[in-house]
């Protein structure tokens, strides 16, 4: 392995805040970075990824922190930018846990709070060349894999997605020449993945109210066909932007069986058995026959912890209620539906 050499790296720096942004490109070229392309601005920070391969990317996060989290996603499910998989770190003044927590989940490397030094700054790039974590895919994130080591056997895969950091700077010529089939090869691996997360989701929140009708004593609980609906939409999408126009045909019956679940108000147990079955239809269609029944075992954990979840919610919320109901003059317990039913937000799958 040849001398680690930044000055290889194209780095693509976006800072809204001129005196920040030559504060942090001065940092980056005393690491050792020479090839830096500044932006001020989202418009044309939108048309550097669009027009350019840059090897690094650093975006100040704090001023336009909606904006930027999107961009973020929208590069990781390659709907902008050439790589899906491009180093990508976020820069933020901000000390805020909900900001930089939503700064982590939106598909970032690496979150920096500010101020830092130039020490620093090498370490963090250091990190992220030696070993840069795999990628996990859920129904709504696509990043780098945070998870307990513990927690990942039942809950997914992990995909290598490629390190063109690494092997720039490092002068890896055979890595680089073979760049684009990695890219191509994880970016399949990462899609496939999504497809099935998407139908999973459907499945996961079918399964769970189908258990609880099968209860001697149900949970009272509601199905979220909003949800259902955005899921179903999505796959449809994701099969269309992958030409799979038999699975998206497959994907569009699967729409118009969620609306019926939506009329009947979501109570009709065989509509839902038949719901379940166009979303493994869909993803089957998809890999060409695999089947989503190969994830009978994360599909029962997460159904087994959502409902526990939910009975763990109904008990306080019932308590709460009746420690109210013995109090004068005060509101119903918040968190619950209209009809008492607790409320829970699915983790994503």
């Amino acid at each position: 392995m040849s001398e680690i050499d930044y000055s290889r790296a194209n780095v693509l720096l976006f800072d809204p805040i001129h005196v920040n942004q030559r504060t942090t490109r001065y940092t980056l070229f005393e690491v050792g970075f020479r090839q830096i392309e500044c932006v001020s601005n989202l418009t044309e920070f939108k048309a550097a990824l669009t027009e350019t391969s840059p090897t690094l990317i650093l975006a100040e996060s704090s001023a336009t922190d909606t904006d930027v989290f999107k961009i973020v996603r929208s590069v990781r499910r390659s709907e902008l930018g050439a790589n899906p998989f491009v180093l990508f770190v976020l820069t933020t003044w901000s000390r805020d846990q909900h900001h930089i927590r939503s700064a982590i989940e939106c598909g970032s490397d690496d979150v920096i709070v500010r101020p830092f030094s130039t020490a620093f700054a090498l370490d963090r790039v250091k990190a992220l060349v030696a070993k840069r974590k795999e990628f996990v895919v859920t129904s709504e994130y696509i990043g780098p894999d945070r998870r307990r080591p513990n927690s990942r056997e039942n809950n997914g895969p992990s995909v290598e997605v490629p390190n063109l950091l690494k092997a720039t700077v490092e002068g890896d010529e055979k890595t680089l020449a073979t760049a684009a089939g990695w890219i191509k090869e994880a970016h399949a691996a990462i899609s496939t993945e999504r497809m099935r997360r998407l139908a999973m989701r459907i499945v996961v929140s079918l399964e769970l109210h189908l258990a609880n009708l099968e209860e001697i004593e149900p949970v009272q609980m509601k199905l979220d066909v909003n949800d259902l609906e955005r899921t179903a939409r999505e796959l449809k999408a994701q099969l269309l932007k992958a030409k799979r126009l038999e699975a998206a045909e497959v994907s569009e019956a699967l729409i118009d069986q969620v609306t019926s679940l939506r009329a009947d108000g979501g109570v009709n147990e065989r509509a839902m058995r038949l719901t379940k079955e166009l979303a493994m239809g869909a993803f089957a269609a998809y890999a060409n026959g695999d089947s989503i029944e190969l994830s009978k075992n994360e599909i029962r954990n997460t159904v087994s912890n959502l409902r526990r979840r939910i009975e763990d919610r109904a008990e306080a919320a019932a308590i709460k209620k009746a420690k109210d109901n013995n109090a004068p003059h005060t509101s119903a317990a918040k968190g619950a539906g209209h009809d008492g039913a607790p409320s829970i937000k699915r983790a994503a799958m």
